[in-house]
């Protein structure tokens, strides 16, 4: 186990090694094992021939609540476990994950602690991994140097991302641009989300030394405003983003961005406009049917990984060029897996194939599931 990564500033090279540390995980070769005693391949909801999502392995179990899967060169993800600090390293072929890293995280929240994680996109040659993470003084994002074997030489990026027990965002993503796009949420603080000199209720745009990226709407790192708990973010085929939302008691969102634009929160929620709000384009009205957390788009498909909902959607995006309904309903939309592997936390597409990662939100007995679509 590796002792906690001290917040300093980046160093050049690893000093450390991991060592072998406390319980080990339970790694399995990939196989399908739904733990419900359901079909793996059945799901609730509706889609054309061949084109209905379905479980075919369970790639690691035993995992303490994971929160992010970054796929590195090579084909292995690094995750993130939210409660430990953890990173792990699990092989392209699923089985046992190895421990790379351990963040000292905070740990008396119920949503804080190791979030994201996106490898930089010249990760093969600077080895650079970019995390979001709760510290005692707010969130923070930090980039972290691999060695191929290890993770170290925290250096820290966006410091003072306000922080509380809830809506903590944590999203990173890597965009088409090269930047680092960063969601975050309003840490129960409302009236932030409107404030375009907070960091909370953001989704924030870098570049990889921290420093607001080039073009950005209003020269600081705000992206777009007006956001309650970004949780997912994702690109189509025409470079236009969406991200995934949490609503309060009732419209959770699907929301397309645009830079300099808000999403009106607090004062409105779901399809509606209030003050020039950019209303969303899918909504569910019941946070029963999903409380999104993350987002793929794979062929202009979204795929949404719910919690409070325990299944997966997928959404077909309107294609780039085309004007994008209104009424907060996109057609075509059908879920899958309904409360079969209980609550879903991360949907990350596997590099070069139509097959997705999905990690649950099961504490300690939490699983990635590799889904066919």
């Amino acid at each position: 186990m590796m002792p906690a990564i001290p917040r300093r500033s980046f160093l050049a090279l690893l000093g450390a090694a991991t060592t072998a540390g406390a319980a080990a995980l339970t790694g399995c070769t990939p196989m399908p094992v739904p733990r419900t005693g359901t079909s793996a391949s059945a799901g609730a909801g509706s889609g054309g021939p061949g084109s209905v999502p379905r479980v075919t392995a369970t790639v690691v179990d035993g995992l303490d609540t994971p929160w992010s899967i970054a796929f590195l060169p090579g084909g292995s993800a690094l995750v993130s476990e939210r409660n430990s600090g953890r990173i792990l390293e699990v092989p392209a072929a699923g089985g046992t994950p190895r421990e790379v890293a351990r963040i000292s995280v905070r740990t008396d929240t119920s949503e804080g602690g190791l979030l994201g994680l996106a490898p930089s996109p010249g990760f093969a040659e600077d080895g650079t991994l970019f995390a979001y993470y709760t510290a005692g003084t707010g969130n923070r994002v930090v980039a972290l140097h691999w060695n191929g074997r290890t993770l170290g030489g925290e250096h820290v990026l966006v410091d003072g991302i306000p922080a509380a027990a809830i809506h903590n965002g944590g999203r990173l993503k890597v965009g088409p641009d090269g930047l680092l796009y960063i969601g975050t949420g309003d840490a129960t603080r409302q009236s932030s989300a409107q404030d375009r000199g907070s960091l909370s209720g953001k989704v924030l745009r870098i570049s990889a030394d921290g420093a607001p990226a080039p073009g950005n709407p209003f020269g600081t790192r705000v992206y777009t405003y007006g956001h309650r708990n970004v949780q997912g973010l994702a690109w189509d085929s025409g470079g236009r983003l969406w991200a995934s939302e949490l609503g309060p008691d009732r419209d959770d969102e699907l929301n397309l961005l645009t830079p300099g634009s808000q999403y009106g929160w607090p004062d409105v929620t779901g399809a509606r406009s209030v003050n020039g709000s950019v209303p969303a384009v899918h909504v569910w009205p019941s946070t029963a049917d999903a409380s999104p957390s993350a987002l793929a788009v794979v062929d202009d498909v979204a795929y949404v990984a719910c919690l409070r909902g325990e299944r997966l959607w997928r959404i077909p995006l309107p294609a780039p060029g085309t004007p994008v309904p209104s009424g907060g309903t996109l057609p075509g939309a059908a879920e899958f897996f309904r409360g079969q592997f209980g609550r879903l936390r991360d949907v990350a597409q596997v590099p070069g194939k139509r097959e997705l990662w999905v990690a649950t939100n099961e504490g300690t007995q939490s699983r990635i599931l590799a889904v066919a679509i």
